[in-house]
């Protein structure tokens, strides 16, 4: 697994220096936000399933990512934001289920690949 070295300044235990994996997409919205140690999180890129709706426009029906606490969790996980609250017309139920069957595909991958990144774990 390629890695860099990150130094961030936590409020517990100064300055800590970690091996960041090559999928990690950075720190810079943890650098000078007052985190601890714990809250040092490797994040991935954000898999996305948007629908085009009448009711709504373009919206987002889910985010789905790849997440690393290396301080706290001994392997990644996966996290999941789902956003389908609203009433909908009847017509667009059809577009919308595709669009669910399109985000458990992008889920099943992105489910894939962290188990898969858990191998690389040392």
């Amino acid at each position: 697994m390629s890695a860099r070295t990150v130094a961030l300044e936590t409020i517990d235990h100064g300055l800590v220096v970690f091996e960041e994996p090559a999928w990690c997409v950075g720190h810079g919205w943890q650098m000078g936000a007052g985190i601890g140690r714990n809250d040092i999180t490797h994040n991935s890129v954000r898999v996305k399933a948007a629908a085009d709706t009448y009711s709504y426009g373009v919206q987002t029906l889910l985010c789905v990512h790849t997440s690393w606490a290396p301080f706290v969790e001994l392997v990644p996980r996966v996290v999941v934001e789902l956003d389908l609250a609203g009433e909908y017309e009847a017509e667009e139920i059809t577009h919308l289920a595709g669009v669910l069957r399109t985000a458990a595909t992008r889920m099943e991958r992105v489910a894939a690949e962290t188990i898969r990144l858990r191998g690389e774990i040392s």
